[in-house]
């Protein structure tokens, strides 16, 4: 890893990942945990400098879509403990909700088109919820 995903990294784990988290746990009413897998975007500046706008902000805007209505809280309270965002480096982009732990997996270096749109992902928990 070297300097400028170190320097990203950290801004993100000080500046804007607890601002993100605190806007899901405001939406879903409920101490939802925002996880990074940091160590698959350790060599990867590109995804690093996306993550934040394709995956997390992408999620939270997911949560309120699904969280309209006191039964879309009830059920992300009920059944969302945890979110993971994974840096994948190739493949396609997935999300699923598994035990509580809702994984989001991206090739976020390709921008947007590693991504999954932020409708699709409300679509996608809201089946699984």
């Amino acid at each position: 890893m070297g300097l400028i995903e170190k320097r990203l990294i950290k801004e993100a784990k000080e500046s804007w990942l607890p601002e993100e988290q605190k806007d899901i746990q405001k939406e879903v009413g409920a101490p939802v945990v925002v996880d990074v897998d940091w160590a698959t975007f350790e060599t990867d500046e590109a995804a690093l400098k996306n993550v934040q706008h394709l995956g997390v902000r992408k999620l939270a805007n997911a949560f309120r879509v699904i969280c309209v209505d006191e039964l879309g809280k009830e059920a992300v309270r009920e059944g969302v403990k945890r979110i993971v965002v994974t840096n994948l480096k190739e493949g396609a982009p997935s999300v699923g909700l598994k035990d509580g732990v809702v994984t989001l997996a991206c090739v976020f270096a390709k921008g947007s088109d590693g991504c999954i749109t932020d409708l699709d992902i409300a679509k996608i928990l809201t089946r699984a919820l």
